[in-house]
């Protein structure tokens, strides 16, 4: 199958997913289809650029070919590549689970701070919910724990790591360095969360996964900024 073939295929899918997702009767042309669902779709929105291209090059190979079956442009093997690509996450999204699906360290609120650093001390977690019996409280990072020790640099050393973690909480209470999601969000969607956050000069530590997004479900995942790097 040459090259103009395939990327007219995957063109016409992205196309015919473009009409069912808008749902009008009307004809809309193909670029203000993706102005319109790059507000509600992140992998559209992610690429844009490419499909406004792309709608330009099916014009060049479709209706300025001078036989039935002469295409005047025959894209690159890489484009071809992309926009199959860009085709099949559209037609076919990668959610955060079971991308993001991992075994999850927890942490109770009566735990201290020796018994965090510990953990951190004997394996890689760094970040750690937190729940009070069955109930989630917080989030608990490395990083919080060293500005916290920071802050307080002026106490008792062996006091301040037999500060229950909850306290850690309850001093930064105000601060929501998380978000809960549901298993069913596309791995694009969990990445413009965390840029949305960065533009209002906020930062998220994690998006925990649930089956619903909601708090008082079992955890089946985590994405953290670091995780972000295995988004393609």
């Amino acid at each position: 199958m040459k090259n103009s073939e395939r990327f007219i295929i995957a063109f016409n899918k992205i196309e015919k997913f473009f009409e069912k997702e808008i749902n009008e009767k009307k004809y809309i042309p193909f670029y203000r289809s993706v102005q319109l669902l790059k507000h509600t779709n992140a992998t559209i929105d992610r690429y844009q650029d490419d499909l406004v291209e792309y709608s330009e090059l099916r014009n060049a190979i479709i209706h300025e070919r001078t036989e039935a079956h002469y295409a005047i442009a025959e894209p690159h093997d890489e484009v071809v590549e992309r926009i199959e690509k860009i085709e099949q996450e559209l037609t076919a999204p990668k959610l955060v689970i079971p991308t993001f699906q991992k075994e999850l360290r927890t942490m109770q609120a009566e735990d201290t701070v020796k018994d965090v650093l510990k953990v951190i001390r004997e394996t890689d977690f760094s970040q750690f919910p937190v729940y009070r019996s069955k109930q989630f409280v917080g989030l608990v990072t490395d990083k919080g724990i060293t500005h916290w020790l920071a802050r307080n640099t002026n106490g008792d050393i062996d006091q301040l790591l037999l500060t229950p973690v909850m306290n850690l909480i309850e001093e930064n209470k105000s601060v929501r360095n998380y978000e809960f999601i549901s298993k069913e969000m596309t791995i694009y969607q969990a990445e413009r969360i965390f840029l949305e956050q960065l533009k209002k000069y906020k930062r998220l530590d994690a998006l925990l996964i649930t089956e619903e997004g909601k708090e008082h479900q079992a955890l089946l995942g985590m994405i953290s900024t670091n995780d972000l790097i295995k988004i393609p």
